[in-house]
């Protein structure tokens, strides 16, 4: 028996399979681990996108100048929250615009995810409020959104790990952050009525008597100024071409302006100090099919970078049309674009010639294109100041001009600056000013108002002053950007 006993506990034979064992029940300890893992890297993944899609449909909200309460709305709508969490988180009347009333971008194996409370949350980030000011309905130039969700495990169990919670945060500022390739051109009223004086925009000109044509034009280099003439990339856009372009320009202006001028070698009257005076008769001509509108073409030589803190004046025809800065020649009272009058006013030319004026060959045909209109909307021309044909329905000419514009994909803002609830005679009341140019925008928050006469924008209520205006236009040629978390 002692031999049989010391055979066995000296005895080898076996070992192996001793060891084979207790390593199997590690490495099956370790693949189970790692199962529960990497559905928990999955899941987070998951999450974190949800979080980015509902930050950013927010940030989008605030860029169309919409409440907050809506932007939170349309947060929940794209998130991974499902009708459960739209209930804990006070949402459970919101039905999205798809009908459902959960985020577009639940995912089926991740059910339960709520937000975070006190989010989704509107900021006014410090960082960005030179670039995007907090002027909006909300107040707010981001969006922030945290979810969370609990997860099973698989075996982490035994280990007393029955669940995870991760959570996923995402920040994002709302347009005007990442420019995108556009063809811009700003049709600007100069009649005779932009003669009067405006003192509201005092601040903007740095003039102690501006006149609206002063407000119009300084409402232009706003939108000049927060526009990328070249990749943000570049340190300088470089040389220009003769046709006023750096090489692989980003967004592109042009000008036009009614009444138009009696041919193309007048455009420069309007952008050289008002070197010769321009009246009807004397450049300026009735309103025709074959007026001409445009001063200058589409150009992106008014920055030398997209960094450029000013305007590159005093190079920049598109610039001198609007700044009376770095021209010798120039005063307060003489520059840029005039405003003569004596033809009335009439636009559905100025509106088809822009249209006409986008590349419909070449790199830049597949570029958006916009339009800008700021009028006060009441065409009035008569008599000798306009083709017999073109007499009837002024209003309608140019409302039939824009929506054909936005039938073609081109955006159409329209600016009402003093427009009126009344008028546009020839239309037999089918218009008035203020109507007009809400029919002519692509949709009603593409429309503004100085809202000087009753003529309110009731998407952008609060946005009256031209430097506000051309600020959030400026926006709409830009994306959201996903930021940091944690950026004040």
């Amino acid at each position: 028996m002692k031999t049989l006993f010391r055979r066995v506990w000296h005895g080898q034979d076996g070992q192996v399979l001793y060891l084979f064992a207790v390593l199997l029940i590690v490495l099956l300890g370790m693949a189970a681990l790692s199962i529960d893992i990497g559905f928990a890297l999955h899941a987070q993944r998951e999450l974190q996108a949800s979080a980015d899609a509902a930050a950013t449909a927010g940030a989008i909200d605030l860029s169309n100048n919409l409440s907050a309460n809506t932007a939170y709305q349309t947060a929940y709508c794209y998130s991974g929250v499902d009708n459960s969490g739209f209930q804990s988180g006070g949402q459970a009347s919101l039905v999205c615009p798809n009908g459902n009333a959960f985020g577009s971008n639940v995912y089926a194996d991740l059910p339960g995810v709520t937000m975070v409370s006190g989010y989704p949350l509107v900021k006014c980030l410090n960082t960005l409020k030179d670039q995007l000011p907090c002027s909006n309905t909300a107040g707010a130039n981001a969006m922030a959104v945290e979810e969370q969700v609990t997860i099973p495990t698989f075996f982490a169990k035994v280990l007393g790990i029955p669940t995870l919670t991760i959570t996923a945060q995402s920040l994002s500022s709302m347009k005007g952050s990442s420019a995108i390739p556009f063809n811009v051109m700003v049709i600007i009223d100069t009649t005779a009525s932009m003669q009067d004086s405006d003192p509201t925009c005092q601040q903007s000109t740095g003039l102690s008597n501006p006149t609206q044509e002063d407000c119009a034009k300084s409402g232009v280099q706003t939108l000049l100024s927060a526009l990328s003439p070249c990749s943000s990339a570049l340190s300088s856009c470089g040389s220009v071409g003769s046709d006023g372009n750096v090489a692989n320009p980003v967004q592109e202006v042009g000008l036009l302006i009614f009444p138009g001028l009696s041919n193309s070698s007048y455009d420069v009257d309007e952008y050289n100090c008002q070197s010769t005076r321009l009246s009807a008769g004397n450049g300026i001509t009735p309103y025709s099919s074959t007026t001409n509108y445009s001063v200058v073409g589409l150009s992106s030589d008014y920055k030398t970078s997209d960094s450029a803190s000013s305007l590159d004046a005093g190079s920049s025809n598109l610039v001198d049309a609007v700044s009376w800065a770095n021209q010798s020649n120039c005063t307060t009272t003489k520059y840029g674009l005039q405003d003569p009058g004596g033809e009335g006013t009439y636009y559905a030319g100025a509106i088809q010639q822009a249209q006409a004026s986008f590349p419909t060959s070449g790199p830049r045909s597949t570029v958006q294109n916009a339009i800008i209109l700021l009028s006060d909307g009441n065409a009035t021309a008569s008599g000798g100041q306009i083709s017999s044909s073109l007499q009837p329905n002024q209003c309608t000419q140019a409302v039939n001009a824009a929506q054909a514009a936005t039938q073609k994909g081109t955006w159409v803002f329209a600016i009402a600056y003093g427009a009126l609830n009344s008028g546009c005679s020839s239309d037999g009341g089918a218009y008035t000013p203020c109507s007009a140019l809400q029919a002519i925008a692509s949709n009603s928050s593409d429309f503004y108002s100085d809202d000087a006469h009753g003529c309110a924008s009731s998407a952008n209520p609060n946005l009256t002053s031209l430097t506000q205006i051309f600020q959030n236009i400026s926006t709409k040629f830009s994306t959201t950007r996903l930021l940091p978390w944690g950026t004040n």
